[in-house]
């Protein structure tokens, strides 16, 4: 009998570039809509757009596809994300995959699993060199990491994990379509990642929702921005830490309808309170 995998691969067939090829060929004819994914593929292909299932599969998992028993259509998040700025769809993207993996759905879009996993690795170093032997021990960690975890969330079924370096040349499309860049090279050096001091403040708005919202009756009351919350804001935003309260305060007065200051002053911290728990279309501007 063949070998159960667990796949957490990260496929580098779909990627920014062609989810937003995807996204702003279907935002121009809203009503299109396909019959199957294969006719979908088709016209992506025509398209020039690819034609890998891949691509499909990443979009409908992003939430960028609707997919119901009728049709395939771009979503109301497709939608916005057609509206957003260029410069800041890249990190949206990069939200969605690192925010769409779940534990009530453990075996569902795993490769977000494994996005999150590799953008923590890399934030928890600060500055590292992505070099040859670096990826090789990271494709063995993410392994063993796979491994130990699963079954403790009650995912055991599985003979072997599926991740390679192809797995993170797929998450590497990702981070690499962020600005301002966390990866940087200049071809004759190993590429290098590094935190960055600033992101787009649409960015900064959902990840403070995403981590204040998964709180009980998280709005409209002052939350308390605790050492840990802060940690998961910055990896989500990829900055450095001591970027956080400026980044922070940039946002802010943007999004004034989404989010606020607390009210509260103290020792304790900073305080921010969320007047609704943002979609996409809410950060568009």
């Amino acid at each position: 009998m063949a070998p159960v995998r667990l796949t957490v691969h990260i496929p580098p067939d779909s990627n920014p570039t062609n989810t937003i090829a995807l996204i702003t060929d279907l935002a121009a004819n809203p009503g299109h809509s396909f019959d199957s994914a294969s006719q979908l593929l088709e016209y992506l292909s025509v398209q020039g757009i690819g034609s890998r299932t891949e691509i499909h599969s990443t979009a409908t998992s992003l939430g960028i596809l609707d997919r119901t028993e009728q049709a395939i259509h771009l979503s109301a998040d497709g939608l916005a994300l057609a509206s957003v700025r260029e410069d800041v769809r890249g990190d949206i993207l990069h939200f969605l995959m690192y925010t769409g993996w779940t534990s009530n759905a453990p075996t569902q879009f795993l490769q977000s699993w494994a996005y999150r996993l590799v953008c923590d690795q890399y934030w928890e170093h600060g500055t590292v060199a992505l070099t040859s032997s670096y990826l090789d021990a990271q494709v063995g960690e993410v392994i063993n990491i796979a491994q130990e975890y699963f079954p403790q969330i009650g995912v055991s079924n599985f003979d072997e994990v599926s991740f390679s370096r192809k797995s993170l040349r797929g998450a590497h499309n990702w981070l690499e379509a962020v600005s301002p860049p966390v990866i940087t090279g200049d071809g004759q050096q190993p590429p290098t990642f590094s935190r960055r001091s600033f992101c787009p403040p649409e960015l900064v708005v959902l990840a403070v929702a995403y981590v204040v919202g998964q709180e009980e009756n998280a709005l409209g009351i002052d939350v308390l921005l605790t050492p840990e919350k802060r940690e998961s804001i910055s990896k989500i935003c990829l900055i450095d830490p001591n970027a956080f309260d400026r980044v922070l305060d940039w946002a802010l007065p943007i999004y004034p309808h989404l989010i606020a200051p607390g009210t509260t002053a103290g020792f304790y911290g900073r305080f921010v309170r969320l007047h609704q728990l943002p979609e996409l279309k809410d950060v568009v501007r």
